[in-house]
């Protein structure tokens, strides 16, 4: 729970005013959060990429482990002044391209200040560093990107520290046609094709091959007509990319047979993409027992960023405090 907080405005310098006015449409609202690490680091530079030139309300937020040293008053307040002075000099290039931001501190466990955060600012898009945890440490431990996931509704951008924001991004589209990929596609549409970052895409679906069911005995599975189902999935991936040629953004798809998280992140490197895009739970059912949970592996394995997105709805959360002021 967050014990201590301040929220600062930060004032547009006044070259960027003019920028500020943005396109005419609602603003997109983005909660990033920072640990001044070469991780948050990056994802402040894709923030300043997807929010510049456009109407946009970014809310830079750092928390404060708690500590016994500050569990007074005093030693909280000074630890939160202290780290918002750092926040506020973050968020300087910001404000120089016209984009409206806010800088946010507060004490507490950092998944829970962020959660907070996107629950105070209504956000269209969180965005977090990943460390890189190995896998041992991530299940040991936990990590913040991981619980800012589990979560929250809204979309999401994981950054790794080596994650560059070029200026022609490269993205691969994984769909398995859920309603959490659809729900991906549709919030990076919002995000990314209203933005100014030039764009090409891919679109990958991975079906299951015929040879990983053929020793198991399952009546509902006897026979599968695999021409039709992988021209089934051809055609749908084709209407994706056809939605995206249709605002003038160079996209290829294919259909491919394997295992989808293997599969997702060999194309990822093999094509060499700079942001990978899914729905947050990956494909359920039967699929999901066979390969275990393809969002998931695909989060944990990948070499570039990552942006997902769920459609199911996330347990809502009692008893919050409330973190940010109105």
């Amino acid at each position: 729970m967050t014990m201590h907080h301040a929220t600062t405005e930060i004032p547009l310098h006044p070259a960027a005013a003019t920028l500020a006015r943005g396109d005419g449409s609602n603003p997109v609202r983005i909660v990033v959060a920072t640990d001044f690490s070469q991780a948050s680091s990056r994802a402040m530079q894709w923030t300043e990429a997807i929010a510049s030139g456009r109407s946009a309300e970014v809310t830079v937020v750092h928390a404060i482990d708690p500590t016994p040293l500050g569990r007074s008053p005093e030693a909280e307040g000074l630890l939160v002044r202290r780290a918002e002075e750092r926040v506020v000099a973050s968020c300087s290039s910001l404000a120089m391209h016209g984009v409206r931001v806010a800088a946010h501190c507060a004490i507490g466990r950092p998944w829970s200040v962020v959660r907070d955060a996107i629950d105070q600012t209504g956000a269209d898009l969180v965005i977090v560093g990943n460390r890189g945890l190995s896998p041992i440490k991530r299940t040991l431990l936990g990590s913040n990107a991981d619980r800012v996931l589990r979560t929250a509704q809204c979309p999401a951008l994981v950054v790794h520290a080596m994650d560059m924001q070029p200026e022609r991004l490269r993205v691969l589209i994984a769909t398995d046609f859920s309603i959490d990929a659809e729900e991906a596609i549709s919030a990076f549409r919002r995000v990314f094709v209203r933005s100014a970052i030039r764009l090409e895409l891919r679109v990958v679906h991975v079906t299951i091959p015929p040879e990983a069911l053929a020793n198991i005995d399952t009546p509902l599975l006897e026979g599968p007509d695999w021409p039709s189902i992988e021209s089934d999935a051809t055609e749908s991936v084709a209407r994706v990319a056809e939605e995206f040629r249709a605002h003038g953004i160079e996209t290829s798809y294919a259909v491919v047979r394997g295992s989808a998280a293997r599969i997702i992140l060999a194309e990822s490197r093999t094509w060499r993409a700079d942001l990978l895009v899914m729905g947050r739970h990956g494909q359920t059912g039967f699929e999901r027992f066979l390969m275990g949970s393809t969002a998931e592996r695909v989060l944990h394995g990948a070499m570039c960023a990552v942006f997902t997105a769920q459609k199911t709805e996330v347990p809502a959360r009692t008893g919050v405090k409330k973190a940010l002021i109105a």
